[in-house]
């Protein structure tokens, strides 16, 4: 068994007995420690059976060894938060390994004491104040893409706010991948899954408007290009919508 600690054995939380869930689906288990002396907020604990086949080839082939959920998650927490970006602190991870793969795995990061979701707040707020937020958001999902990091799950539901104080924190990174050389697909999927997890009182102009905000923040000027960005954005929100709509609870904000 391989594990990381911060003067926590994480161990612990393998066979930790849980009375209430936060999420449970696909192999994947969220709860909350709830208050210790070492953390009076307490933890965030999400537990993983096995691993993700088509992000382990991924490391494979760029010759890297697979990571766990929990090292994966674990990972891009340190990372992002060292690239500036705000996400929860990332504590500590573990791993069972068998011959041929990981049993099973899990992270424990800090637990963010929020008072709202961006999306339920943006469901209530006149347009004044929705613009004013979405500036916000847009903010870290720029800073995030001008990295080299895409979210892969980048719903407005993973943006909450912090009870105390009011700052925006990005939760649920465990699919962020970083890249030199990271493709458009990956960011028009980004942008995508925002417009699609908006409100229905966050209109199409406001919309339009927060696109046309993160072309102009990563330099694309030529007007047919922003069509092409536009048009593929649109296009990939349809597909979205097409779908069958995902549990409501994994868009919770508590992941």
């Amino acid at each position: 068994m391989d594990t990381h600690t911060d003067s926590l054995d994480p161990r612990a939380f393998l066979d930790f007995e849980v009375v209430e869930w936060l999420r449970r689906s696909g192999g994947r288990e969220t709860f909350s420690t709830g208050p210790l002396p070492s953390a009076p907020a307490g933890y965030v604990v999400k537990r993983s059976v096995g691993s993700v086949a088509k992000d382990d080839w991924h490391e494979r082939l760029r010759g890297r060894r697979a990571r766990s959920p929990g090292q994966r998650e674990f990972d891009a927490l340190v990372r992002l938060a060292e690239d500036g970006l705000p996400v929860p602190r990332a504590i500590t991870f573990c791993e069972e390994r068998v011959f041929g793969g990981v049993r099973r795995s899990l992270v424990v990061m800090e637990r963010v004491v929020h008072a709202d979701t961006v999306r339920d707040r943006l469901a209530v707020l006149e347009a004044r104040e929705r613009r004013a937020l979405c500036e916000r958001v847009l903010e870290i999902v720029v800073r995030l893409h001008a990295r080299g990091w895409y979210h892969r799950d980048l719903y407005l539901q993973h943006f909450v706010i912090c009870a105390d104080g009011g700052a925006l924190v990005l939760l649920d990174v465990g699919r962020a991948r970083r890249e030199r050389r990271p493709r458009s697909r990956w960011f028009v999927k980004d942008l995508a899954a925002l417009a699609h997890s908006a409100p229905a009182r966050v209109t199409a102009r406001e919309k339009l408007r927060f696109a046309a905000a993160w072309l102009d923040a990563h330099g694309v000027r030529d007007r047919e290009e922003r069509r092409r960005w536009l048009r593929a954005i649109v296009a990939k929100r349809a597909r979205m919508a097409a779908r069958v709509p995902r549990d409501e609870r994994s868009l919770a904000g508590v992941r």
